[in-house]
């Protein structure tokens, strides 16, 4: 799952004519804790980033208390997006910008699936794709243009 969002992520910035470069990736745990560690190394850039996509949001949500902290303004100098639109997305201030998936919606297609297999209604020899459509739902962690 979290290579398909780093193939996302890819993808975006090739369609936009940007260069992808690898030292800008940080790979940990994604805890909030390591949220907290991956804001220690931003704040040791020497040319920090103007945006922050984060694999998920406890993660996301620790990075974005550590800058603040710190004395950066979100999203005036970084702006801050997670993914899973979990709960803590919008108690955190500023309230985050995240990726809304169907995750119940895709356990439940999954074991509607694997039991029509079970009852010998689907064969799984066959791969099926299937879509299920996620939403940006964008706040304020991410709105530069309410503080230019």
């Amino acid at each position: 799952m979290y290579v398909e969002r780093l193939a996302g992520y890819k993808q975006a910035l090739l369609d936009n004519s940007i260069d992808f470069d690898e030292s800008l990736l940080m790979y940990n745990n994604l805890s909030q804790e390591a949220g907290v560690e991956a804001a220690t190394a931003i704040l040791a850039m020497q040319n920090r980033p103007d945006g922050i996509f984060v694999s998920n949001d406890n993660c996301a949500v620790g990075c974005l208390i550590a800058l603040k902290q710190a004395g950066v303004q979100i999203p005036r100098d970084i702006a801050i997006a997670g993914f899973n639109n979990d709960v803590v997305a919008t108690i955190v201030e500023p309230n985050l910008t995240t990726v809304s998936y169907p995750g119940h919606e895709m356990g439940a297609v999954a074991a509607r699936n694997l039991v029509n297999h079970l009852n010998g209604t689907a064969n799984i020899d066959y791969t099926n794709t299937i879509v299920l459509r996620s939403e940006l739902v964008i706040r304020a962690s991410s709105k530069k243009s309410a503080f230019l």
